[in-house]
């Protein structure tokens, strides 16, 4: 693979980063949100309409204490932190692809997409999976061709980047459900 075209994958992935980082941040706030007003609402619950539950002053406890440990961890994750640093190198890799194309027998041009690449944390292949079957999907035309692209998704990648999907819908209906699954089962106790 050429230069300019190792260049131009690396930012697209590094591009699906900083999306996947900022949809973590904006998720982690929304749960955080979701799990302190259902806390609210089941505490006014027990409060006003179920009193002699015994288990239910304990669980509640257990339940505040693990709000609080989400919200430092998801605080000490700093996701857009991580993302602004991410958009940094990408909108510097930007720079670099174009004087890559223009003179492609520049040495300092891999030097310089070492140290960039060096500034902040690598992409995962997740990110890079769904670099290219997206770049894919936007790049077709309506007879198959690949539009120029210089990698197309094997059916490997794409199994890859749905079971990520698959996951990702899992574990956050998992995350929004996990205080309804508590009270529930305090309920039936």
């Amino acid at each position: 693979m050429s230069l300019p075209d190792s260049i131009w994958w690396t930012r697209k992935a590094r591009i699906q980063t900083e999306k996947r980082l900022l949809a973590n941040a904006f998720q982690a706030q929304v749960i955080l949100l979701w799990y302190s007003l259902f806390a609210v609402f089941v505490s006014v619950y027990y409060l006003k309409f179920n009193a002699t539950s015994e288990y239910s002053g304990v669980a509640w406890v257990v339940f505040s204490v693990m709000v609080l440990i989400i919200s430092s961890f998801t605080s000490a994750l700093s996701f857009k932190e991580r993302a602004a640093l991410i958009k940094e190198c990408y909108e510097t890799l930007s720079g670099i692809y174009q004087r890559a194309i223009k003179t492609p027998a520049d040495k300092n041009i891999e030097t310089e997409y070492g140290q960039v690449l060096s500034v902040c944390e690598n992409h995962t292949d997740k990110d890079f999976h769904k670099a290219i079957c997206l770049e894919y999907l936007s790049h077709s035309t309506p007879n198959g061709v690949s539009g120029g692209l210089t990698k197309i998704p094997t059916r490997y990648i794409w199994f890859m980047f749905l079971i990520h999907c698959f996951y990702r819908i899992m574990f956050l209906f998992f995350m929004y459900s996990l205080p309804i699954i508590i009270f529930v089962t305090l309920e039936k106790l």
